[in-house]
């Protein structure tokens, strides 16, 4: 009875990749196809990554999204970290507090949120731009960071922190000197993953960014409005590449600091 259990265990995970992966290798498959059409197969060819490679509108939208991905991946490890080791000194009423706060915008939906900070940023008079872009990605991107650090926060010996402070080094140099280096794999792949989730974003981005401002996703969905050709293929091919290699970078040093624990 196990045997046959774990059999269609086996087959149900294997039917359940196939329909997950399937349209992904197909988007990657026909981005080599010489024909403009899906419904045939004409041959390989790269000459969608060329006319990719020569859009200066995509190039200029992928620059804009990966500022906006740096900085918000820069801005989100500063604030969650600091956070997180604020939350460790407090009583336990506030950190409930500080917590509950930083998970809110994880609860909220996505397109909830976009209009809400657009109705903010027009009650501001703020100019959608870099700066709302930055503003609006790191505030769904900070509760990452948060729960990442304090998560590896509650797995260092307290022995250590008050043997630090029994050899008189003050709380900043206690923070310094101790708790960074020991939450700094956590904080790298905190900001992968803030990175990945800017450069992935939609829904906030169409309601944040500005004229001169659009991210690739958001531009890429415009293109989907009026059609596609294979070129969108052969661009969220590399989109593919380059967040497979953040999710595995994101995973060795998650790997590193569990040898690290061990």
């Amino acid at each position: 009875m196990s045997t046959k259990t774990s059999r269609f265990g086996a087959f149900y995970l294997s039917l359940f990749f196939v329909a997950l992966y399937l349209p992904v290798l197909s988007v990657i498959l026909y981005s080599f196809n010489a024909s403009p059409s899906t419904a045939q197969w004409t041959g390989l060819t790269l000459s969608w990554y060329r006319q990719l490679f020569s859009d200066r509108v995509i190039g200029a939208a992928f620059r804009i999204s990966m500022e906006v991905a740096v900085i918000t991946s820069l801005v989100s490890a500063i604030l969650g970290t600091a956070s997180a080791i604020v939350a460790m000194s407090v009583t336990e009423r506030m950190q409930r507090a500080i917590q509950g706060v930083m998970i809110l915008p994880l609860l909220i939906p996505e397109i909830a949120l976009g209009i809400a900070l657009l109705i903010f940023a027009n009650a501001v008079r703020l100019p959608l731009g870099h700066f709302t872009l930055v503003l609006s990605h790191s505030l769904f991107c900070i509760p990452y960071v948060y729960i990442m650090v304090q998560l590896r926060l509650q797995e260092i010996d307290r022995s250590i922190l008050e043997s630090a402070r029994d050899l008189g080094a003050t709380k900043w140099q206690t923070v310094r000197t101790v708790i960074l280096p020991l939450v700094a794999p956590s904080i790298v792949t905190a900001s992968l993953l803030s990175l990945a989730l800017s450069l992935d974003d939609v829904i906030i981005s169409t309601y944040m960014s500005g004229p001169k401002s659009t991210t690739l996703p958001v531009h890429i969905f415009s293109m989907m409005r009026v059609g596609v050709t294979p070129k969108v293929n052969a661009l969220c091919t590399l989109i593919l590449v380059g967040m497979f290699f953040i999710v595995g970078l994101s995973q060795l040093v998650g790997k590193k600091q569990h040898k690290e624990a061990l």
